[in-house]
């Protein structure tokens, strides 16, 4: 019996690479899929793992050793291997729709949050963002990537004639038996025009992150938003820039709400990003009907719970605090650095001082940073100068995570996401700092020195010290040594 290790192939990032190093003939043949080529290694999946032909064969022809994986479902390698050499020499060329089809299915295998077809100089570029992160993935002729930019467009019913505006559509379409939403986005370059394709939540992953205890937040973290949430009124206002976590954060909390099923939802959201069974989600376009407006049609609908996807103007930030006044709970996104510039983000907004003061129940900021891969990661003891950085003890430095790379992460080192907090209850005596005119220094000061609450950086270096990411990561989110705090 093999001593393979066992794997779910739905979890192993495939490099292009290691497809190019092995002819689809060979594959189909001993029933093996290639997914990383490191050095002189390649890393192989295989549906019969107890079969050392095809090993043999490949050590042989390619002079490299190989490395093999058991596939955890053996059917899983077939459909891959015909997902992933459609098209080779001797086969009828992918048309650009079947091109499109296979970038989508590798997004979703790779938990890809993003799609971007970027025209360059004599080349079409396809990058993908993980975790945060963007990598190349494919390249194709430019008179090909012509032909996928307009099988994006016939797929997202845009006017494929029109190239040099804008436009931005939807498309639907099924991937490894699940149905696929993505926002589409295209502009024109100077080489072309540029396709964007954010991939909306899918059900695994709504799933996986339906709950606030699964985002990474720490004990006293999680205290502060569950009695936020509890409140029978007020604003909770959630920041951080563009990808941080702030809609998943949002959608979790509003899951939270709705377990008792005693209390009316409404959600205005641009666009609706995952369908929430037992609350009513209105969809704006920005044009005819804005957060403003909805804002102020919803609260004739007698909601108790109202969630604004972005307060980005003065009129939608002083009708959201106005609905805290008049008994609802409202959350909301704003963008701002830091739990406490949230405060006056919303006072430059235009709102008075005193209602921001008696409306605000919490303010979080908050970041995503990656966490090492389990499969290769290893650890290594802080250094004395890391510890004086994060504030660790030296005469007991913690073991720290040292990422690596491997066939699960796709030589990255990282996989997964989870979230770094900051978060400010609005007490008595901030409310007291706000409404006499305080500047963000002293509010600051009563939030993170006098009472301990942790900032994202002192956040992020509990959990390096965890194990949970690294030093790398929590500095790259929270400019950690610059001088933020």
């Amino acid at each position: 019996m093999s001593g393979a290790k066992m794997v779910d192939l739905s979890k192993v990032l495939i490099e292009e690479s290691a497809l190019a190093r092995v002819p689809g003939r060979l594959a189909r043949r001993y029933g093996l899929l290639p997914v990383a080529l490191k050095g002189d290694t390649l890393t192989i999946v295989q549906a019969d793992p107890d079969d050392p032909i095809g090993v043999m064969d490949l050590e042989g022809r390619l002079g490299v050793r190989i490395e093999t994986l058991a596939a955890s479902r053996p059917e899983a390698v077939s459909r891959a291997i015909a997902r992933y050499y459609a098209g080779e020499a001797g086969e009828e060329a992918p048309t650009a729709l079947v091109a499109l089809e296979r970038l989508v299915n590798r997004a979703i295998q790779i938990h890809c949050s993003d799609i971007h077809l970027d025209p360059e100089e004599g080349v079409g570029v396809a990058r993908m963002r993980v975790d945060g992160m963007m990598r190349i993935v494919s390249e194709f002729p430019t008179s090909f990537m012509a032909d996928l930019v307009s099988a994006v467009k016939v797929a997202a019913r845009l006017d494929i004639a029109e190239r040099r505006a804008p436009q931005d559509g939807q498309i639907v379409m099924d991937s490894l038996g699940e149905s696929i939403a993505m926002r589409v986005a295209v502009i024109p370059t100077t080489h072309g025009e540029k396709v964007t394709l954010r991939i909306l939540a899918t059900a695994a992953v709504a799933e996986e992150l339906d709950r606030l205890d699964a985002l990474g937040m720490n004990t006293q973290h999680y205290k502060m938003i569950h009695s936020a949430l509890e409140q029978a009124h007020g604003v909770l206002l959630l920041s951080g820039p563009t990808g941080s976590g702030k809609t998943t954060t949002l959608y979790a909390a509003l899951r939270h709400l709705r377990e008792p099923g005693t209390r009316h939802i409404l959600t205005i959201e641009n666009p609706v990003e995952i369908p929430l069974q037992g609350v009513n989600q209105i969809q704006i376009d920005g044009e005819r009907v804005t957060f403003a407006k909805a804002l102020r049609s919803v609260l004739r609908h007698d909601p108790d719970i109202i969630m604004v996807g972005e307060v980005r103007d003065a009129e939608t930030a002083d009708i959201a605090v106005k609905s805290a006044l008049t008994g609802h709970l409202v959350l909301a996104t704003l963008h701002a650095n830091t739990s406490v510039s949230v405060i006056t983000r919303l006072l430059n907004l235009g709102v008075s001082r005193e209602l921001a003061a008696s409306t605000l129940r919490l303010v979080v900021a908050q970041r995503l940073v990656r966490r090492p891969c389990p499969h290769c990661v290893t650890h290594e003891t802080a250094t004395e100068a890391l510890c004086e950085e994060f504030g660790w003890n030296p005469d007991v430095p913690p073991r720290l995570p040292r990422v690596c790379g491997c066939a699960f992460c796709g030589q990255l080192g990282y996989a997964g996401r989870l979230g770094l907090y900051e978060m400010t209850p609005v007490d008595r005596e901030l409310r007291d700092l706000i409404v006499s005119g305080a500047g963000e220094d002293r509010m600051a000061d009563l939030a993170f020195a006098k009472r301990k609450w942790p900032t994202l950086a002192q956040d992020g270096a509990v959990k390096a010290a965890a194990g949970l990411t690294t030093p790398e990561e929590v500095r790259r989110v929270t400019f950690l040594g610059e001088g933020e705090r």
